[in-house]
């Protein structure tokens, strides 16, 4: 019995020090059509009605601190928190707003951005997320053909257009084109941004 004993608390230390050692990894986000980010400092704006469809059916409000933290992606500011946005009619944003990948239309206020991926991706240096399958670090000459080469998650890039699923990108060190996947097969998310901390000093 004594040396079951032993021999289950060393199981739990090693589980204990796995799980430690590698933390899982989040759930990828459904990508949408876009990203609205909201400002941080107007408080006074109060919680913002959802509705089940636009301008119907209340069915709640959303509260800038319920709203889940994507820093892993778009990097801790101090000014927005970003909404993932899953469609569009008008001025109304059909967004995800928890962790649960729930839905609702918002008529966002003026103060709020909006940006398709196209241009949000083109105004800002990117990089692959963390904890992805091995093909979706691939880089190809074009869409369909054999691999060029394996990126990391250090690799910054500029994503130049959108075709679908796929980035057409320049990798800034090495100054050459190519193309990856920005969402995998499921609509998910593949690709953050860099940000001013991980920028490389000269």
């Amino acid at each position: 019995m004594k040396l079951l004993a032993i021999y289950i608390m060393m199981m739990v230390a090693v589980s204990t020090a796995a799980a430690y050692q590698y933390p899982p990894q989040k759930m990828r986000p459904y990508a949408g059509i876009g990203v609205l980010f909201l400002p941080l400092n107007n408080t006074g704006d109060g919680p913002l009605p959802l509705y089940d469809e636009p301008g119907l059916s209340r069915q709640g409000f959303l509260s800038r601190d319920q709203i889940p933290s994507f820093d892993w992606i778009f990097g801790t500011s101090p000014r927005v928190l970003p909404l993932f946005v899953m469609a569009r009619k008008g001025d109304w944003l059909r967004v995800t707003y928890d962790d649960a990948g729930r839905e609702a239309w918002l008529n966002p206020p003026r103060d709020v951005t909006y940006q398709a991926w196209d241009l949000f991706y083109k105004g800002h240096v990117s990089r692959l997320l963390p904890g992805l399958q091995k093909k979706q670090y691939q880089l190809y000459q074009q869409q369909g053909t054999a691999p060029l080469m394996t990126l990391t998650t250090k690799q910054p890039f500029k994503v130049l257009q959108l075709d679908n699923d796929w980035a057409m990108v320049l990798l800034i060190e090495q100054n050459s084109l190519g193309w990856l996947r920005w969402r995998d097969e499921d609509g998910r998310l593949l690709i953050g941004i860099v940000t001013k901390s991980e920028v490389r000093q000269p």
